[in-house]
């Protein structure tokens, strides 16, 4: 449960790491939301229905900066987690 509570606390970090990787000034998004949208098709959509649906994946990333960005988030979930636990007594990894 506590692990979760620390997850939605973080939304706004990951949103914010999320627009720092992924927004270039070719492809600049204008809110968080438009790029939290684009990084989610580039993860979950497969290439193939990217192309029979006709989206727009010229400047699609390739699966490296995808993973550095989903390791910094699960790396910032678990400092955190390793200091409530180390400073507040806290245990919120299983």
């Amino acid at each position: 449960m506590a692990l979760a509570i620390v997850i939605v606390l973080n939304i706004p970090i990951f949103l914010f790491i999320a627009w720092l990787a992924f927004d270039t000034n070719a492809n600049a998004a204008s809110t968080f939301s438009e790029t939290l949208i684009a990084v989610v098709t580039i993860i979950f959509v497969p290439r193939i229905i990217r192309h029979v649906l006709d989206l727009d994946d010229t400047n699609a990333l390739g699966i490296f900066p995808i993973a550095g960005f989903l390791l910094a988030c699960a790396g910032i979930v678990y400092g955190e987690a390793v200091l409530l636990r180390d400073w507040f007594g806290v245990n919120v990894l299983p």
